[in-house]
């Protein structure tokens, strides 16, 4: 017990005391959350799309290096996959995927942008934007029977070892603008590879990758109303997991050298508490002027597949909550050294810190960019 206990907080206290720079040589071969990244973050892209080709999208793999041996991508048959429900229940569940994806009266396809918590401005690209369909999570917890008064939270097992859990507020009332948790088997209109937890994999929209459990085998209904998971028992993550509001440039990206001239600087905010309210941008210092949203209308035409989703078709008011906003700001770019800083406000009032030395909630610090302008 006490090397347990002494492991979790050396990690933790290790994490704090690391901060961007560690983190982006050393934590993420050890916690293995990213494969993929989405170029245009970190190579730098005027026309960056909305939703992330299924090709460049990041994979998360949480329990390789927290979890001793990790059995790696779970290659799961599609005909052999079983979810059991139980637990606090009346009647437990055994699942298989015929079950779930003829469900069609029940099925929803949503967009939702997923984000690693070990995304930031130092390790870009942990971050995706797709277009996901499955079936809610909390019809099946129903149709087993699940126990509403003594029941607390659903524990979340993997067949590659990962854990987690959900509050069963989290389940039933995810909050204004959210759409509740599913069991997804699509993403971006087609069957989920192995390394995006095929054949069906649990997604919590507006929540750090994390909380969206992949190659789900079993869910535990619980009375027990403490934190539970692998990232949480064996890194020391926070357990709520809410995607904290934060934004990135993804038309110039840091050090960049530029022409003088009218300049357009632009990329995505995202906040999972709320939607995103307004992003600001400064040159050196110089007071803060307001970047243009794109709006719905001028996403929708270039990304024909959100005309699908319940988002579009339920006219849920934009920007959306849990889902990536793009926005722009143009630049009278003078010749010398300049430093753009930018930072994104929700509608909860929540707006990004100066400085986030903290990686367990995951971190969002301003942006800030310095740049030169050639002659």
């Amino acid at each position: 017990m006490h090397t347990e206990s002494h492991r979790v907080h050396s990690r933790r206290t290790f994490l704090r005391k690391a901060g961007a720079v560690v983190l982006s040589s050393s934590i993420i071969s050890f916690s293995g959350c990213e494969s993929l990244v989405v170029d245009p973050v970190i190579s730098g892209e005027e026309n960056f799309p909305f939703i992330t080709p299924t090709d460049s999208f990041f994979a998360q793999f949480g329990a390789d290096g927290a979890i001793g041996d990790w059995p790696g991508v779970q290659q799961i048959p599609r005909g052999t996959w079983r979810l059991a429900i139980d637990g606090l229940v009346s009647n437990p569940l055994s699942l298989s995927l015929a079950d779930i994806d003829s469900r069609l009266e029940d099925q929803l396809t949503i967009v939702s942008t997923l984000r690693c918590i070990l995304d930031n401005n130092a390790v870009p690209g942990l971050v995706g934007t797709a277009t996901w369909t499955g079936v809610p999570l909390s019809l099946f917890l129903n149709e087993a029977g699940i126990d509403l008064q003594q029941g607390k939270r659903v524990r979340v097992y993997a067949a590659d070892g990962f854990t987690n859990n959900l509050t069963l507020d989290k389940l039933y009332s995810p909050g204004s603008g959210l759409v509740e948790p599913l069991l997804v088997y699509l993403m971006n209109g087609s069957p989920l590879r192995p390394e995006f937890g095929a054949p069906v994999r649990l997604l919590v929209p507006g929540h750090y990758g994390y909380k969206s459990v992949k190659w789900i085998e079993r869910i535990e209904v619980t009375d027990q109303d403490e934190a539970f998971g692998t990232y949480q028992e064996v890194l020391g993550y926070e357990d709520d997991g809410e995607i904290d509001v934060h934004c990135k440039s993804t038309s110039i990206l840091q050090g960049a050298r530029l022409q003088p001239g009218r300049t357009r600087i632009a990329g995505f905010a995202l906040s999972g508490a709320a939607s995103v309210e307004k992003i600001l941008v400064s040159i050196n210092d110089e007071p803060a002027r307001e970047a243009r949203i794109k709006t719905l209308n001028e996403v929708v035409v270039g990304e024909s597949s959100l005309q699908q989703t319940v988002q579009v078709n339920e006219q849920h008011a934009y920007p959306y909550r849990g889902v990536w906003t793009q926005w722009e700001l143009y630049w009278d770019a003078s010749p010398g050294e300049h430093t753009i800083s930018i930072t994104a406000l929700d509608a909860a009032g929540h707006q990004q810190p100066l400085d986030d030395p903290d990686p367990t909630n995951g971190q969002n610090p301003a942006l800030s960019l310095p740049v030169f302008v050639e002659s």
